[in-house]
């Protein structure tokens, strides 16, 4: 084929890929709040569906009011993630980018998966403000953006991922995958207050029964990728249950809405590993 319909069809898009995360990452916003700001838990923030930078401004689709730390996680106020990003600044902001490792690339069974991007070079006010809250040019591998959620359901520790379980030559197992435990990146309490402000967002946004029988913690995103195109949708988190250890992040390339179309994605695959995990 010469046409270019097929480009990319062969790529492995968990490990190759990067996307605009959108407000997944305000996951990583957080995580950087609750470690530099002191009082950021008593904080209110408030919305009026503008935060004005002059020039151009930072929007939300509809005026939010007044929120708390967790009401603004929970209806993933742009407005409030404006205003705790510059609480933090730019360079406390790359710091915690680097130390969490979310651009990094992650290797595991012989493979490496691809570099994110996260760059504040000669940004504005108003570039910084978007970057915290997932967009100008951030790009997240999703394998990269998995482990660090799951080092969040860690207690800050988060863990290889693999592809491959077993292999046998003959009758005799050459290899079994165990778990193999990550650098810690998070603090303990920190990680533990993540992890009840990313259920409090199924429990009041996302719906605990789009996942019976299953405590999940979660974040969605919708990823404006520009031009015409729509944009991508993302939903990732992971299962508090000790009997499921499960992260999981989806991506769903120019799709539109990370919670109506990536959540429902999540929602059948999360219960089919529960139904392994059972038997």
């Amino acid at each position: 084929d010469t046409t270019g319909a097929y480009t990319g069809v062969y790529m492995n898009r968990f490990t190759q890929s990067v996307y605009i995360p959108g407000s997944i990452f305000k996951t990583v916003t957080v995580a950087a709040a609750l470690e530099a700001i002191p009082d950021i838990r008593e904080q209110t923030f408030t919305c009026t569906g503008v935060h004005a930078y002059g020039i151009d401004d930072v929007t939300c689709e509809r005026p939010h009011g007044t929120l708390d730390f967790a009401s603004a996680m929970a209806q993933s106020c742009n407005c409030a993630y404006a205003q705790i990003v510059e609480q933090l600044g730019k360079e406390t902001l790359e710091a915690f980018v680097e130390k969490y490792a979310i651009t990094q690339s992650v290797t595991f069974d012989g493979i490496t998966t691809a570099k994110g991007n996260f760059d504040l070079t000669d940004t504005s006010r108003l570039d910084v403000a978007w970057s915290g809250i997932g967009q100008h040019t951030n790009q997240i591998n999703p394998c990269a953006f998995m482990s660090f959620v799951g080092a969040i359901a860690g207690d800050g520790i988060g863990a290889l991922p693999h592809i491959v379980e077993e292999i046998t030559v003959g009758d005799d197992m050459t290899y079994r995958a165990k778990t193999e435990k990550m650098e810690r990146i998070l603090s303990g309490a920190t990680a533990r207050v993540l992890q009840e402000l990313l259920q409090n967002n199924t429990q009041v946004k996302y719906g605990t029964d789009n996942f019976p029988g299953l405590t999940v913690c979660a974040k969605s995103g919708t990823g404006e990728v520009g031009g015409d195109r729509k944009p991508n949708a993302m939903f990732t988190g992971f299962v508090a249950d000790e009997e499921y250890p499960l992260a999981f992040v989806v991506c769903v390339q120019d799709a539109g809405y990370g919670i109506t179309q990536a959540l429902p994605i999540a929602s059948k695959v999360l219960a089919e590993c529960k139904n392994v995990l059972d038997n």
